[in-house]
Parts: structure tokens; sequence; C-alpha cells
């Protein structure tokens, strides 16, 4: 970095774009739309109606969603292909998995799952996690997100 004639030492950001950002839109074209576009043109994963139910995006927050095991498996080798074609990372430490059991109890296949990984790192596996600001569990309830809510606006009425 060079400023004012003075030139400073290498160094590495650890910082992603700026949300908003001038190339925001550039990169997203670079490297989002082709790994969702090469997911999702896939045949695995979830399907609804014939249509690949298997990857939900919101700029570079991404949910993978898989009906089994062996499919999520899948998805991730995946994942890790496509990354490693565009020269991307996954953040294995904000990537998380999450199981949904059945309503139907007696159609638990299995209590026990293998570890997934994403270029050599394990993956932590959650009862809930923050998705785009709504706290998602896996019990299909959205009571600890509604207790949240309920506390900030608790919030916002003792300090209006």
């Amino acid at each position: 970095m060079v400023w004012l004639n003075t030139k400073s030492s290498p160094f590495c950001l650890g910082n992603g774009t700026k949300q908003g950002g001038i190339l925001s839109p550039f990169l997203f074209t670079r490297y989002s739309r082709p790994l969702l576009a090469e997911i999702s043109s896939g045949n695995v994963g979830c399907h609804i109606g014939g249509i690949a139910a298997n990857i939900f995006a919101y700029a570079d927050d991404i949910v993978l969603l898989a009906p089994s095991w062996h499919a999520l498996r899948d998805l991730l080798l995946l994942l890790d292909k496509c990354c490693k074609e565009l020269g991307m990372l996954c953040n294995t430490n904000k990537t998380k998995c999450m199981i949904f059991n059945p309503t139907d109890k007696t159609k638990i296949v299995s209590q026990t799952f293998p570890h997934f990984t994403i270029d050599g790192h394990c993956l932590q596996f959650v009862n809930e996690f923050r998705y785009l600001g709504h706290i998602i569990s896996n019990n299909l309830s959205d009571n600890v997100d509604i207790k949240r809510e309920k506390f900030i606006i608790c919030m916002c009425v003792l300090i209006c």
C-alpha cells in the first residue's frame, strides 16, 4: 500500500466486500451466480413439483436442503468442487448443519449422522441458528424467534 509517497509492508484483508459496494454486482455474477446455477441444476437434494429446491440464497447467505445425509454429502461435495473451480472458500466457522426430524417419529431412520466436511474442515451440528435475522430451530417451532422478538419489543417500549 502506498499513501503520500510512503510504502507500507504487505498485509492481508480479512473482510469481504462492503454491502452495497460498487463491486457487489460484478462479484455476484462472477462467483455466486455460477455456484447457485451449478448446484440447483444438479439432480441432488430436495425437489418440489419437479423443481430443484436444494439451494436458497440471499446475497452470500446460502442454505442447502437435502432429504438425506447421502444427498447432503453429495451437495457439499458439489459445493466444494464449485468453490475450488471459482477460487472461493467457504467460511466453515460459520457453516452449520441442522437435522429436521419428521413429525411422524416412526419415519426416523437414524439418530446419528456422519460428520460432514468442506475442504477437509468438519461442520458443526446445531439445534438452531440465525438466518437472515430469524432464528430457525430443528424442532420446526418458531418459539425461540418469537421470544426474541417479544424481548426486542419490550426493550423498545422501555426505552421509549
